[in-house]
Formats: C-alpha cells, structure tokens, sequence
C-alpha cells in the first residue's frame, strides 16, 4: 500500500470516527446534566433511572432499523441519516421543559446512538484492508472515548454557570460535521458488489488500493466468498453462521454487565459516594475518569493488530475481574473515610483503564470481523440490540440495584459477570489479526479451524 491511500484510508477513519464522537459524547452528557436539570425539571429516582437510560432504550430501536437502513440504501446512508436524527433530538432537547418531552428528546437520541454503533464499525470494516483493518475500527472506540471525555469538560464548565441545555446543544458540531462528510465519501465496496453495481465497486477499489492486481484479488476474493449471495434471518440457523452470532450476542450482553455504562453514566454519584465534597469535585473527578479511559483506549488501539484482539480481550476482561472483586471486597476491611474514598478512586480508575484497553476496544471489532458480508449488518444489529437492551436495563435500575444490595455486593455481581465474560471469550473466541472477512468466517466451517484459532492466546 502507497503512503497516498494509507492517508486516504486514515482520513476515511478519523472522520467516520466522529460517529465514535457522538455515541461517547451522548452516554456521557447525562452524568453532569441530572445534577442540573432536576432542579429545573421535577423528577423521581425512578424517572431519573428511565432519563439515564432512555439513551440505551431508543438504541435498540436504533440498531433494529440500522441493520435494514444499512443494506437498503447503503452503509454510507445509515450513517447520515443517524447524523439527522441526533440534530432531531438536539433541537427536541433545547425546546423540552417538561420530564416528558426529555424522555422523548433522550430516546431519539439513543436512535441515533444504535445507528451510528452499526454502521460506522461496518463501514470502516469492509473499506480497509485485513492488515489495518483493527486499527482503523478501532478508531471509532477511540473517538468514542474522547466523547466520553468531552461531554465530562463540557459538563463541567457549564455546571457552574447552570446551563444544561447547552451541554447537549455541543453535539450539533460533530453531527452536522459527520453528516456533511460523509456525503464526499465513498460506498463500501463489499455493499456496491452486493447489490450488482459492479463497476462502482471497482471504481471504488481503485481509488482504494494501490494497483489494478490488489483490486483484482480483492473483487475475487469478496465475490468468491460462499456468502455473497442474498441471504435472510433464515441463514443464521447455518452453524457457520450461528456460533459467531451467539458469541456476539454473548459478548454484547456481559460486555454490558461488567457495569461500565453504569460506572460512566453515574461517575459522580459513585464518586460522591466515594467521598467527593461537592459536585464540580465529583465532576472533576469524572473528568479524570474520561482522561484515563482515553489513554487506555489509545494504548490499545497501538496493540490490537500485533497483540492480536483475543490476548488483547482475555487481558483486558481479567483485569476489570481483579479491580471489581478488590471494590466489592473493601468494606470488609475497616478503612477510614479518607483511606475508603482513596481506594474506591484507584478501584475505579483500574477498572476503566483495564475495561478501555481490553473489551472497551476489541468488542466492535467482534461485532464487525465475525460474521460474513451479506448477513453482517443484521448481525452487528442483532449483536447491539442485546448489547443497548442489557445497556438500558443496567442504566434504568442501577439506583434501585444500589439501593437493595449496596455498592460492594453491585460490585460482586458484576465482578461474577466479568468472570463469566473471560471464560466465554477464552473458549470461543477466535484470533482474527491479519485475516480476510472471508478466511475469519471460513474458521467456523470445520471446528478444527475454530479449534486451531483459540488454542493460543
């Protein structure tokens, strides 16, 4: 590959990344928002449970309509039509002065999070090559986590001038701006050869790869592949198809419930309770939080194409283990205030540094690498549904699981969960650096394959 189209393909991924920029950006902004607009909008627990997880409930719309958007109209028009619906949510947002009409505004956005947490992955999967393919996915995590941290500066600067509205008028920015680009880019190849545009495909392979011969291999290798035929929800009854599919709905839902949603959703709170004096503290607090998830992410995105994605994951799980078993073990010990409070914050700060470099990361990846051409995109749909429906469900009653169990034992559950997670992924999960799509799906055709692909880790 020339160092031209490695620019091109490293512009394509930062500005589809901006989709990375919305989806962290929307998760975070409400942590810092409900410290102000309970004072302006009266609400229960309970109604601030269902606000916080309104987001993750209107993602599972998101992600059912991603997938048939996705392979109707193009990767390319889920992507734009998930900018439009954020502006919606925007503007519904900035006009709401009523629990209901937040409710509203919170659930389109989260349709705009499901769609966005398909198609961008799925994009940027099938226009790289295998060899840059992690990395340049990975960005979106990236740019996902700079969102996160994004929306904990924002909601500290305007926390001390009591204008929440305007935290999420923030995410018109990176909306118009990845709306507006994604119009000058180019359709996935693997789609266009799909739907029979063949001669589109190769103009867009050419300005892809380096050389006539690279497009060649490429179009025969896609339009070799057994699964480039039409093909409905029928065809994941096909084991090939199945077992990937059931490890990423595996994946999606523990991913969920080692509790990180929970964790950034409510940073301040739990840092209150960790003994933070005051809200900017506790906001503070959070910001640094976001800094760290950031920095794992990017020590991950060096890692993920030479460490490989299962060590990567296997590492990464086993460490958000250690740190939520040490936080559910700390009231046993009789630690002063100050000593619990310093603990709690190390406890905290681990699990998001081992969570951002390990499954943080690699789980788009399983979700975009594992399942082949036609039937990706429903899969990636499927695969997030579970993932926002057990999101939205941990989000909705964390307050009231707090409530009946306690902070240490929440911990213990989702310290079992993470547990389960890496014996899951130690098992069936496939090593897929530098692989083609086409020879990662052909390892679940014989269980030799899948044998010989998670036998090292």
């Amino acid at each position: 590959m020339t160092d031209n189209h490695s620019r091109y393909f490293f512009g394509i991924s930062l500005i589809v990344g901006m989709g990375g920029v919305l989806y962290g950006y929307d998760i975070g902004v409400i942590s810092g928002a409900l410290l102000l607009i309970r004072d302006s909008i009266t609400m229960t627990d309970s109604q601030m449970g269902w606000l916080v997880g309104a987001v993750l409930w209107g993602g599972l719309l998101g992600t059912m309509m991603a997938g048939p958007i996705a392979d109707a109209w193009g990767r390319r028009a889920g992507i734009i039509s998930a900018c439009c619906v954020f502006i919606i949510g925007v503007i519904c947002i900035l006009s709401a002065d009523q629990f209901l009409e937040l409710l509203v505004a919170r659930l389109l956005l989260g349709i705009g999070v499901g769609i966005i947490a398909v198609a961008v992955p799925l994009y940027v999967t099938e226009i790289v090559t295998a060899d840059h393919r992690g990395m340049y996915v990975s960005f979106f995590q990236c740019f996902l986590t700079i969102g996160i941290l994004l929306a904990y500066v924002v909601d500290y600067y305007f926390l001390t001038q009591g204008h929440w509205r305007l935290m999420f008028a923030v995410i018109l920015i990176p909306a118009g701006f990845l709306g507006c680009a994604m119009c000058f880019l180019p359709e996935s190849p693997r789609w266009l050869l799909l739907k029979g545009f063949n001669h589109r495909a190769e103009q867009v392979l050419l300005r892809l790869f380096s050389n006539v011969d690279a497009v060649t291999q490429t179009r025969i290798a896609i339009m070799d592949s057994p699964t480039l035929t039409g093909q409905g929800w029928s065809s994941f009854f096909n084991p090939a198809c199945l077992w990937p599919l059931l490890l990423g709905i595996a994946v999606a839902i523990l991913n969920q419930w080692t509790g990180v949603n929970a964790f950034l959703q409510y940073a301040p709170y739990l840092l209150k309770t960790a003994g933070a004096s005051t809200n900017q503290v506790a906001m503070l607090g959070s910001v640094g939080i976001g800094v760290l998830n950031c920095v794992g992410t990017f020590v991950g995105l060096l890692l993920v194409d030479s460490w490989g994605r299962r060590r990567l994951l296997l590492t990464g799980i086993a460490g958000v283990f250690f740190f939520e078993l040490s936080l559910s073990l700390l009231p046993i010990f009789s630690l002063s205030p100050h000593v619990y409070g310093l603990c709690s914050m190390i406890g905290l700060l681990g699990f998001m540094l081992s969570f951002s470099i390990g499954p943080g990361l690699v789980v788009w990846l399983v979700f975009a690498e594992l399942l082949p051409t036609t039937l990706r995109a429903k899969g990636m749909a499927v695969c997030l549904f579970f993932s926002s429906c057990s999101g939205a469900a941990l989000a909705s009653f964390f307050p009231v699981l707090l409530h009946h169990f306690g902070i240490a034992h929440t911990y213990g559950l989702f310290a079992i969960s993470a547990l389960i997670y890496w014996l899951v992924c130690f098992w069936g999960m496939p090593e897929a650096k530098g692989q083609s799509l086409e020879a990662i799906q052909a390892c679940y055709e014989t269980s030799s394959e899948l044998h010989e692909h998670t036998s090292v880790c």
